[in-house]
């Protein structure tokens, strides 16, 4: 272990020494995986690599990426909850672990019994990315055509994703009944788009960005309440027409049921450190993001506090599972 995070890590054990066994001190003394419950190329993918790095620099340790996509993200959600609850594999966890569990039928985990909350990563905005020789000169031209053309379809990344959501929300405000193709992931969605066969893809500008910067998609509008620094010319949704419409990405990470609460702290910890990191302050910021510090309790308010809404705008807007 490099002498910096040796010293880090005696100085939270003996921090602790009369809160936790000193087992639990030599964490990390092995590999730490973190599972992106998404197809590589996402968001939560891009984030969790960079974060990664940020980890394995601190601790001394390989941080590695597994991804598992699939179900809107219950099959990684799934696999996380059944490891043991020693720190080694964590959930890259994002908005849309609060929003499946609104919409889908038998979930094979509960999300807040089998979870245990750990650290908020950051936030970010959604862009709607249209297929390149898209109609209209403007967003709102834009949103004219969406609303008058029926049978479109936009790409998703599960049933209960958060563009799930976005699109089902933006077709109640448009009066049009779009539909959704569900896809493993974000990059496979954005990939049929700039392919042209689907009409458009609502996902974090972290992810969609670059594709829009050199030319592969068309960024309409930014889902935030203001205009991206990111994207600055870019209106948002409020702007072009769509009011009180705003939703945003946030990514975190929870690990299994009963994690011991000090290892969650040196956990929560070693991601804040991260995050004041002027590598990934600006590399979430050249995409529209930015970091998120919480403390535990901060994070686990976050995540139950969108359970709870999610499910009522599930009810609101009549979204479902079929």
């Amino acid at each position: 272990m490099k002498p910096i995070a040796q010293l880090f890590t005696n100085l939270i054990c003996g921090l602790s020494f009369f809160i936790a066994s000193s087992a639990w001190c030599a964490y990390p003394e092995k590999p730490v995986t973190l599972v992106v419950p998404f197809a590589p190329g996402g968001s939560n993918d891009i984030v969790a690599r960079q974060l990664a790095k940020q980890l394995t620099a601190q601790w001394g340790q390989p941080v590695v990426i597994e991804n598992k996509p699939g179900a809107g993200t219950a099959i990684g959600a799934a696999y996380v909850a059944k490891q043991r609850s020693d720190g080694y594999t964590l959930l890259v966890g994002s908005s849309t672990f609060t929003m499946a569990p609104a919409v889908a039928n038998n979930l094979p985990f509960d999300p807040i019994k089998d979870f245990t909350p750990i650290a908020m990563i950051g936030e970010v905005p959604l862009a709607l990315a249209a297929k390149p020789k898209s109609p209209g000169k403007d967003a709102r031209e834009y949103f004219e055509y969406l609303k008058a053309t029926p049978n479109l379809n936009y790409g998703a990344t599960g049933v209960g994703s958060i563009q799930h959501f976005a699109g089902v929300m933006l077709s109640q405000a448009l009066g049009n009944n779009m539909s959704a193709v569900q896809y493993k992931g974000g990059s496979p969605a954005m990939t049929d788009t700039m392919g042209g066969h689907i009409e458009f893809s609502i996902g974090s500008m972290t992810q969609v960005l670059p594709q829009i910067r050199n030319g592969m998609l068309r960024g309409v509008a930014v889902t935030s309440a203001q205009r991206s620094e990111a994207a600055p010319d870019m209106p948002t949704f409020q702007e072009a027409g769509i009011k009180g419409y705003e939703i945003q990405q946030w990514w975190g990470l929870l690990g299994p049921a009963n994690v011991d609460p000090a290892i969650q702290e040196f956990i929560n910890a070693s991601v804040n450190k991260a995050l004041a990191s002027r590598e990934l302050i600006e590399f979430l910021a050249a995409d529209g993001g930015k970091p998120k510090p919480m403390t535990i309790a901060d994070f686990k308010k976050l995540v139950h506090d969108g359970l709870i809404r999610w499910a009522t705008i599930a009810k609101q807007t009549g979204i479902t599972a079929q």
